[in-house]
């Protein structure tokens, strides 16, 4: 279960205000794995204020509540029971960056293509260290498609036979995952432009080339999934993209908290430093 499922699920019915907030602050620790006195040095408090705000014995102020909201990147109305949503859809995938998306796709009268597509969000680590600073790293989104059949059969619709239009399938993924990525760069100084992503397809049998193109003498199993313009057919270029299974590769043999630790900060940064 992830943080935002243990979140959601504390909902206790006739609690008080600092009861659902010492609550709520005592589990984004645990999920956090963060000790009280280094959220007190982070938020500018003292420690002994934090024990009591974990045991119900004061509420903290205005200012303090907003400073803990933004360390943990929820609301401040989550904090104190207004909401039950930790946060907000755009940061859901920051909380979940490795997971699964159901997808229903017609592809004809007679057939509705139906299954579950892995997903991995993430930022390019490889060759580096953990760095204390991740401004020099870039999103990604990556689709893997695994060797079940439904998931062959959706890849083959989507960059093989143009059945089912590629622009459709990443509007349908961007709904569920809350991450406009497919949205229009709107600037440096822009939030929305933070979220964008580079798309990437991960095909577990290799990606397949199109017809009449030699596949390579090594297979890929990586490619750049390009965002279309209209009713453009996408063809996957798997032959310039070596580079990027590193990335994925360094990515995924990360610990669930030094990926988290890494998506906190690149979150906490896109709040505080973009309009």
């Amino acid at each position: 279960m992830g943080v935002i499922d243990v979140l959601m699920d504390l909902k206790k019915s006739g609690s008080s205000i600092k009861d659902i907030f010492s609550s709520r602050l005592e589990i984004l620790l645990d999920e956090f794995q963060l000790q009280k006195k280094d959220l007190a040095k982070e938020i500018g408090v003292s420690a002994v204020a934090i024990t009591k705000y974990t045991k119900g014995v004061t509420l903290p102020s205005f200012e303090v509540l907003v400073s803990i909201a933004n360390y943990f990147n929820v609301s401040a109305d989550y904090l104190i029971g207004l909401v039950n949503e930790p946060v907000s859809e755009h940061d859901y995938v920051y909380f979940a960056p490795i997971g699964k998306l159901n997808y229903s796709f017609k592809i004809s009268d007679s057939e509705t293509l139906e299954g579950e597509l892995d997903y991995i969000f993430g930022l390019t680590v490889w060759n580096m260290e953990i760095p204390k600073d991740e401004t020099a790293l870039n999103q990604f989104l990556c689709f893997k498609f695994t060797d079940n059949a439904d998931n062959q059969r959706l890849y083959d619709c989507l960059f093989l036979t143009d059945e089912l239009n590629v622009g459709y399938f990443l509007y349908k993924m961007s709904s569920q995952l809350g991450l406009p990525f497919i949205d229009e760069y709107q600037g440096v100084r822009s939030k929305k432009s933070q979220y964008l992503a580079n798309l990437l397809v991960w095909n577990e049998l290799g990606i397949k080339p199109p017809v009449g193109q030699m596949p390579l003498t090594e297979p890929q199993y990586l490619a750049t999934l390009p965002i279309p313009t209209a009713n453009e057919h996408i063809r996957l270029n798997y032959t310039f993209t070596s580079g990027a299974m590193p990335h994925l590769q360094a990515w995924m043999a990360l610990s669930d908290q030094e990926r988290r630790n890494l998506l906190m900060r690149r979150l906490r940064r896109i709040k505080k430093d973009y309009i």
